[in-house]
């Protein structure tokens, strides 16, 4: 099995001459990127590409600028998917080379590793964001107690959505672009858990597959706009999800408790959650997304 068609859409990464802002160090056996500061860390995961473009370096610099104690882990040690194989072929096997390589049995023990790393930090409450196939391991770690949301724009979940879904313990924000999945079976499930009303889906409709990741050409205003919108959502997300008392304590969750929820809006300037009015253009994701020009 390929990429999704999305992703083999989107085409190569973008070059970035970004020059990160934190440090880069260990944490266990894994190279790990660190920037920010405070009691609300992220664990980011990368999407194919790695670390070998800068891109996501530029946007955990971005959490931190939103308040955010921030890990970047590197899950390929290193050994990224190359460009001389993609878009990948069937005969690339890319779908086996993820299961080998980065599989939630071998990616558990290094978002821990990376958890450990924004404890040391002062760090007490989690999220983890994922990117494109990243946001799969962030479902996935979002089925533990530690961590208080989860999700990631452009999410490439290979079929599993229902399954991550039905498992997935805490809020969840998806924030997919032109091509990718359809979010609406998710919501269909999350809607009756108690944590439901905090769940945030967003369509980027008019931004390619990537554009928050290494596929973002952020020097085009558009698409700096945009990432810089969805970069914003996620932080208010995570916010909520971390300090926010739990959700419907005395009566919500179950088919019957209700979410207060609403997804309208696809693409730029719509918002998706009737709980958080300030996704909107004008909300964080314009304020926090824009304080400096990407």
């Amino acid at each position: 099995m390929a990429c999704s068609e999305a992703c083999t859409a989107a085409g190569a990464p973008v070059v970035s001459t970004y020059e990160p802002k934190g440090t880069f160090e260990r944490a266990g056996s894994t190279d790990v990127y660190l920037i920010g500061a405070g009691a609300l860390g992220v664990v980011l995961v990368p999407d194919i590409f790695g670390f070998g473009h800068k891109q996501v370096f530029q946007v955990a610099d971005r959490f931190a600028e939103a308040g955010f104690n921030v890990c970047v882990m590197d899950p390929f040690h290193g050994n990224p998917w190359t460009m001389d194989k993609f878009p990948p072929k069937p005969e690339h096997d890319f779908k086996g080379w993820l299961a080998r390589e980065a599989g939630w049995g071998r990616m558990r023990p290094h978002v821990h590793d990376a958890v450990a790393k924004l404890k040391e930090a002062g760090a007490t409450k989690f999220g983890c964001i994922g990117f494109c196939w990243g946001v799969s391991i962030a479902m996935q770690a979002g089925q533990e107690a530690t961590f208080s949301g989860v999700g990631g724009p452009h999410p490439s979940l290979f079929g599993h959505d229902l399954d991550f879904a039905e498992k997935v313990q805490c809020p969840v924000v998806l924030l997919p672009a032109e091509g990718d999945a359809d979010t609406a079976p998710i919501k269909k499930i999350l809607d009756r858990r108690a944590y439901g009303s905090k769940c945030v889906y967003q369509r980027f409709d008019d931004q390619t597959h990537g554009f928050v990741a290494a596929r973002g050409d952020w020097s085009k205003p558009e698409v700096a706009a945009a990432a810089g919108k969805a970069i914003g959502i996620m932080a208010d997300f995570l916010k909520h999800a971390m300090l926010d008392p739990p959700a419907e304590k005395n009566g919500g969750g179950g088919a019957h408790g209700g979410a207060a929820h609403a997804e309208v809006g696809h693409g730029h300037h719509g918002t998706s959650n009737a709980n958080h009015p300030g996704h909107g253009h004008h909300g964080i994701g314009h304020g926090v997304g824009h304080k400096k020009a990407i």
